[in-house]
């Protein structure tokens, strides 16, 4: 159990009446929220089988409950009314008594919830949680709740510190033990074993690690493939407790010093890493903080020789699309995305990628800063590609570049007004 070091009651009621503030502004006398923990999902042909449940995460953020089925009712009359699930004891038997519910408040029986609306007759009800309800005042009572909830308070803070020294003992595992010989399955196996030991529950998304070549592929789970001596491997991995994670991305080398390719192609990520962490800050648009990745890179991949050309017409034609795809980052904390930013309904295209996540950033978000930069000769060779660009790259020095891969550079940064506080900066990184 967590609540006694990290999480109390009183930090619950204080979450409600910041949540009680915004949408009093919003709802109407004799109008209820109803936010619903979720209901388990059947595997695919699984019979009885469901996959594990995870609470929605605004229910799990107002109550700090886990269980299935439960419902958070709020309205202006009645303030905040929880319905609970009573466990049977059929479920005691295969499942346990459910103790990892972190504060056991009391609250109605999930089975008088019908009366209990019967009774109060609602004018209407609006369900967050679900995806039934698609009117536009959900969506307004949702964002919101996600507003608020962007927001990380001191407490949230404090246990994501915590899971990321846990994070950080997977990531010293895998310093002591990487070496050429062993497969990408057994690195993870070292991660996530020690990891486990030192308390994580899970890990927040599957365990990426890439060498050699798979390094430039995004999300390359890991295989069986040998990592060989001399090469880049990439490992994004992070580590989960009750849904609160981290989200960390670390390119290692195989062996010895890295070479000066190997190191020329790090440096770039390098300096785009600490160029834009050092912009993230309370006021800053956070699409400016990914053109300006973009245009870090840009530039590195002209001092190499693998593009040509001026710089600014290549900035202008967006040709880093080819090696630097996704957003720079993203909302992290109480699930890996967090929150997202759903009202953002068009999401535009910078330098080729759409980010999802285009706002000014404000004290307390915690966001990732994770710029990379990849050679996949799949897209470097397509028909179209080749014809688009071809004049601005040196295609003969380009493909001395197919068998290194791809490095990324990942931590989670907890915003400021006055700059930003490095929550994963425990886990260490080469620098050059």
């Amino acid at each position: 159990m967590i609540h006694n070091k990290y999480f109390s009651e009183e930090q619950i009621k204080t979450r409600k009446q910041q949540m009680s503030s915004q949408w009093d502004t919003v709802l109407k006398t004799n109008e209820a929220v109803l936010i619903h923990s979720g209901e388990p999902i059947q595997k695919p042909g699984g019979l009885d089988s469901t996959y594990p449940f995870l609470p929605h995460p605004a229910y799990f953020w107002l109550t700090l409950r886990r269980r299935e089925t439960e419902i958070l009712l709020y309205s202006k009359d009645l303030g905040w009314i929880e319905f609970h699930k009573e466990i049977s004891n059929e479920e005691i038997f295969w499942e346990g008594e459910k103790n990892d519910i972190l504060i056991s408040s009391q609250g109605k029986n999930i089975n008088s919830l019908e009366n209990f609306l019967e009774n109060h007759r609602f004018s209407r009800i609006f369900h967050l949680g679900q995806a039934k309800d698609a009117s536009p005042e959900a969506f307004e009572l949702k964002t919101l709740l996600d507003k608020t909830r962007r927001k990380k308070d001191a407490s949230e803070v404090s246990f994501i510190r915590h899971i990321a020294e846990i994070a950080n003992s997977g990531y010293q595992k895998i310093t002591s033990v990487l070496q050429p010989g062993m497969t990408e399955r057994e690195l993870q196996i070292a991660y996530e074993s020690e990891i486990f030991r030192n308390g994580a529950h899970t890990v927040p998304y599957e365990t990426i690690v890439g060498s050699g070549s798979n390094s430039a592929i995004l999300h390359a789970l890991p295989s069986q493939k040998i990592i060989k001596e001399n090469e880049f491997v990439l490992v994004d991995a992070g580590a989960d407790i009750f849904d609160y994670c981290v989200d960390v991305t670390r390119t290692f080398y195989s062996s010895g010093e890295m070479s000066s390719q190997h190191k020329d192609l790090y440096s770039i990520v390098l300096k785009a890493y600490h160029e834009c962490v050092a912009m993230s800050k309370a006021g800053v648009f956070w699409r400016d903080v990914h053109i300006h990745s973009a245009k870090v890179i840009t530039e590195g991949l002209l001092q190499l020789g693998i593009l040509k050309g001026n710089l600014s017409d290549l900035i202008e034609k967006e040709i880093v699309s080819l090696f630097y795809s996704h957003g720079v980052g993203h909302l992290v904390g109480l699930r890996v995305r967090d929150t997202g930013q759903e009202e953002n309904l068009n999401p535009k295209t910078y330098f080729g990628a759409r980010l999802r996540v285009d706002l000014e950033l404000e004290e307390n978000h915690l966001i990732t800063v994770e710029p990379g930069c990849y050679f996949m000769p799949a897209i470097l060779e397509s028909a179209y590609q080749q014809k688009k660009f071809y004049d601005d790259i040196n295609w003969t020095e380009l493909k001395k570049w197919y068998d290194i891969g791809g490095v990324r550079i990942e931590d989670n940064i907890l915003i400021k007004n006055d700059g930003n506080e490095n929550l994963t900066n425990c886990i260490a990184k080469t620098e050059y």
